[in-house]
């Protein structure tokens, strides 16, 4: 496109220096080559002012220059998680109060076994005859009269001879001993047995008294 508009500019400069020419009466006849010398002088000097008024227009303008501004990342700061302290119950100790033991009221009437014969698991020969003998302490606040205590069978093995309930006719005082005997006889069957007495005051039973045997062949 430029070189187009210089083509035009030489036409434009040789036309006119033609015309020029034909105002005189004498024209001299320029030769071919000097006048597109000429021309070409014309051009060139055309084309370099066209360049220099380009590049000055070039320079005149504001460069389009784009800047990244870049902005600083936020740094996210860590809040403190908050830690919540439970202060721990402390737990007193109270001495505990010793209550006092209630003490047992003694009863009025009462009795303990001291010792038994025959001693328990002894082996008798079935059918054999052998007298229960129970040595019994008065343990109660009362003394025992003659006649108020009875000796009763219980549960078990009926090995008495007699009758199941038999009258102590003996006076006890309280904290003395005495023996109790029942006649008896072991079973004519092999094998072991028990037999349960009480003694009983005014319906009230006071300790119980148990015989253990083995009868055998």
């Amino acid at each position: 496109m430029l070189r187009k508009r210089f083509s035009v500019l030489g036409l434009i400069l040789v036309s006119g220096l033609l015309l020029s020419g034909c105002g005189l009466t004498a024209t001299p006849t320029m030769d071919p080559i000097a006048l597109q010398a000429t021309v070409d002088e014309g051009v060139a000097r055309a084309m370099q002012t066209e360049a220099f008024m380009l590049t000055s227009t070039a320079a005149a303008l504001p460069t389009n220059t784009f800047t990244a501004t870049l902005e600083p990342t936020a740094t996210k700061t860590a809040t403190p998680t908050a830690t919540m302290v439970v202060p721990t119950a402390t737990k007193t100790l109270v001495p505990a109060t010793k209550m006092p033991s209630a003490t047992p009221t003694p009863l009025a009437y009462a009795c303990s076994l001291v010792s038994t014969s025959p001693s328990t698991g002894s082996k008798m020969g079935i059918n054999a005859d052998f007298d229960a003998v129970w040595k019994v302490k008065n343990t109660g606040t009362k003394d025992w009269e003659s006649g108020y205590v009875d000796l009763i069978y219980v549960s078990g093995t009926k090995m008495q001879t007699g009758a199941d309930v038999y009258d102590v006719n003996t006076a006890v005082a309280k904290g003395a001993e005495i023996s109790l005997t029942v006649d008896m006889k072991a079973p004519s069957t092999a094998g072991k047995y028990t037999t349960t007495f009480a003694l009983v005051m005014e319906g009230k039973t006071m300790c119980t008294l148990v015989v253990n045997i083995e009868a055998t062949p």
